[in-house]
């Protein structure tokens, strides 16, 4: 069972992002005070917007010149998938729904995935609590003050997250953001939190394959997959709020 969870996650890390379809519900920054880091989403109370039911929810808000985000998953496929892949946090540098600096975690360990595939006494929930513990860092790109690639948890720049799992077995996820890693653009910018799964990862394939052109380079018709969405409900959202 092990081994093909692991086939899983090593195909399916979290690199880059992109929306869905568009969604009608526009979405701004929270009041908030007053939040500590530690997964337990306590000083959020009620303030988590659910997405379809409770499949998963979230709660964004900016205080002084940091953002916080929290991102609750209690749908049993997606919590699956956002273990293997992480959650996205994406900061446009504008108002407009671009990437921008992105903070992906957790971010599976790729040898520590390989050393699990052997251990065949773990249980599901034991295996998903390893995967959490294999990351040895935050993936970042796109921040203005800080290099692309791995960033340690003790970090001088601020940046924290902490993911746990409770005893329901829910996906929890806190983030806080220095802003001012980031050059922004406008005084008001577009925010996506992502549900990171496996589609995104065949989508961008799809994309990646059509490229700019439909044809090959010789000058045959591409043929493009269709990519369908498995989940009844959006797995990313667009949040607005001004940082200046």
């Amino acid at each position: 069972m092990n081994k093909f969870w692991v086939l899983l996650v090593v195909g399916s890390l979290p690199f880059t992002t992109f929306s869905q379809k568009k969604k009608s519900d526009t979405y701004t920054f929270q009041p908030i005070s007053g939040i500590v880091i530690d997964g337990n989403l306590n000083e959020w109370n009620d303030q988590l917007i659910p997405i379809e039911d409770d499949a998963w929810s979230f709660g964004i808000g900016k205080e002084g010149d940091k953002l916080f985000v929290a991102v609750r998953v209690q749908d049993p496929v997606l919590r699956q998938e956002v273990i293997r892949n992480g959650i996205i946090v994406n900061l446009s540098y504008t108002d407009r729904k671009k990437d921008g600096a992105q903070l992906t975690y957790p971010f599976p360990d790729r040898e520590r995935l390989r050393a699990l595939s052997q251990n065949e006494d773990l249980d599901r929930s034991a295996f998903q609590q390893e995967l959490l513990n294999s990351s040895r860092g935050y993936y970042v790109k796109g921040f203005s003050k800080v290099i692309n690639g791995l960033l340690s948890f003790e970090n001088n720049y601020g940046v924290k997250a902490v993911v746990k799992l409770d005893s329901n077995e829910h996906f929890l996820y806190e983030a806080e953001i220095p802003l001012g890693l980031i050059e922004f653009e406008e005084e008001e910018i577009a925010v996506q939190i992502v549900v990171n799964n496996v589609f995104r990862q065949l989508q961008k394939a799809a994309k990646n394959r059509s490229g700019s052109s439909p044809y090959s380079m010789y000058g045959r018709m591409q043929v493009v997959e269709s990519t369908r969405n498995p989940y009844k409900f959006e797995t990313d959202v667009w949040v607005f709020g001004k940082v200046k």
